[in-house]
């Protein structure tokens, strides 16, 4: 009797499952892996409206910052270029006073542009000190703990794309007369 029942629940759940999928693929769903495009965005636009981009897929171009131990950024691309848009933006420039923080995904292991991005940050000094690094970045987008009150914004990176290296000159300078 036990093992008729097991049976019957069996088929039952066979059933349902078969009619689930048929439902599903009635409605014209794919039951495949979404392949969503990213929002192309800004870092500006990521802090500035964050709750519009929360849990998106996102694709930034921005600039790598790090001290090479443990603390990442990614700012607007003339964020830390030697022309004094570190500290002031000027006029019509985008802001650098606050960036999204970068997180490797499960993806990114497999991904050729972040392990370029991994060989450039071991070039020269530990961080980006002496080389400015900008590219294209691919990931979902999050506020931390949350976008009403956000401590933290940070980017879960799938893709690194379009990757470019400028090694900075760290020769002390002697001003000319």
């Amino acid at each position: 009797m036990a093992f008729q029942q097991r049976v019957k629940a069996g088929i039952l759940i066979v059933g349902l499952t078969l009619l689930d999928i048929s439902g599903v693929r009635a409605l014209g769903v794919s039951l495949q892996k979404s392949t969503a495009r990213p929002t192309e965005t800004t870092i500006t636009e990521l802090v500035k409206s964050s709750a519009r981009f929360s849990e998106k897929l996102v694709r930034v171009f921005a600039s790598f910052h790090t001290d090479g131990f443990e603390n990442s950024v990614l700012m607007e691309p003339n964020c830390g270029l030697r022309d004094g848009t570190s500290k002031t933006p000027p006029p019509g420039q985008p802001q650098c006073a606050r960036g999204v923080v970068p997180y490797d995904s499960d993806k990114a292991d497999h991904d050729p542009g972040n392990k370029n991005l991994d060989r450039a940050l071991s070039q020269g000094e530990r961080g980006t000190g002496d080389k400015h690094i900008t590219a294209e970045f691919i990931g979902r987008f999050r506020c931390i703990p949350s976008c009403v009150s956000a401590k933290r914004f940070t980017l879960e990176i799938e893709r690194v794309e379009k990757l470019e290296v400028v090694m900075k000159d760290m020769r002390p300078h002697r001003p000319t007369e």
